[in-house]
């Protein structure tokens, strides 16, 4: 997972908070409000996120979700920024044993997948500097909301709107629908995490397809999750995994990644059906 890091060690560029990307120029609004896709809202994680680090990138799936029903969803690609302070914890796993935390969002780049239930979040691995590091993972807080950008190198100008969407009363009622430990979110954060494990090109060997479970799944890692959200994580890993064994071309990432669509798609609907819907 962790192919490119160990040569790299950690240097003032991190302490300093540089920008992600080639973000440049006065923050500017080209396109009219309404084209653009909606403001997202980041699900918390109950533990940290690993990363895939391959070919100078470390990027990650993490489960979203949409907070303007009224707008269009984002396109695959589509760049978006933090909101406001919230901030993201980047967790390094030394390869002596040792862990170290840093701030991360100033060193992060977020993209949609194609819809508003997930996004890509990568980092440049080499704004690390000099670390001796076996893994890297992020843990997203509580209220971390995404706001969509009108250029994809220019830093969003968001408008009143957007603002109360991504911080307002909205974003804190979906805490009850998207990270309440009910079944449903805690099962979509449970396949979350085996995507994680997966190429991201989607290709899995046996070996890989059948370990990704457990790997998954650590007794430490279990206790952090409803008993009925286990269960059907699990349903839909097996009935992947039946997938890729028994020859389909179905890959099991790609599964998996619709199974995740679902759930979130059907909290989603939840949410806008209750108290945050117009």
């Amino acid at each position: 997972m962790f192919r490119h890091l160990a040569s790299f060690g950690l240097c003032l560029s991190l302490a300093a908070g540089l920008a992600v990307g080639p973000v440049s120029g006065k923050a500017e609004a080209s396109a009219p409000q309404s084209e653009l896709p909606q403001v997202l809202g980041l699900v918390a994680t109950k533990l940290p996120v690993p990363l895939n680090c391959e070919d100078g990138t470390c990027t990650g799936f993490f489960s979203a979700f949409c907070l303007q029903e009224h707008r269009p969803k984002p396109n695959a690609g589509h760049v978006y920024d933090v909101a406001g302070k919230g901030d993201i914890t980047m967790v390094v796993v030394k390869n002596d044993g040792s862990t170290a935390e840093f701030s991360a969002t100033d060193l992060l780049h977020f993209e949609s997948t194609g819809a508003y239930t997930s996004v890509q979040i990568s980092m440049d691995a080499d704004r690390l500097a000099a670390l001796d590091a076996a893994s890297v993972s992020l843990n997203v807080p509580h209220r971390v909301s995404l706001l969509p950008r009108s250029e994809p190198t220019v830093a969003a100008l968001p408008s009143a709107e957007d603002l109360d969407a991504a911080l307002g009363e909205k974003r804190m009622l979906a805490e009850g629908y998207f990270e309440n430990g009910s079944p449903r979110a805690d099962s979509g954060a449970l396949i979350s995490r085996m995507i994680n494990l997966l190429p991201s090109d989607g290709f899995a060997v046996k070996s890989l397809r059948s370990g990704v479970w457990d790997k998954a799944t650590t007794p430490a890692t279990l206790r952090q999750f409803a008993p009925k959200g286990i269960e059907a994580a699990r349903d839909a890993y097996a009935r992947c995994k039946a997938y890729g064994d028994q020859g389909y071309k179905v890959r099991l990432r790609g599964c998996l990644e619709k199974s995740h669509d679902k759930l979130m798609r059907n909290l989603n609907d939840k949410y806008w059906e209750g108290d945050a819907g117009f």
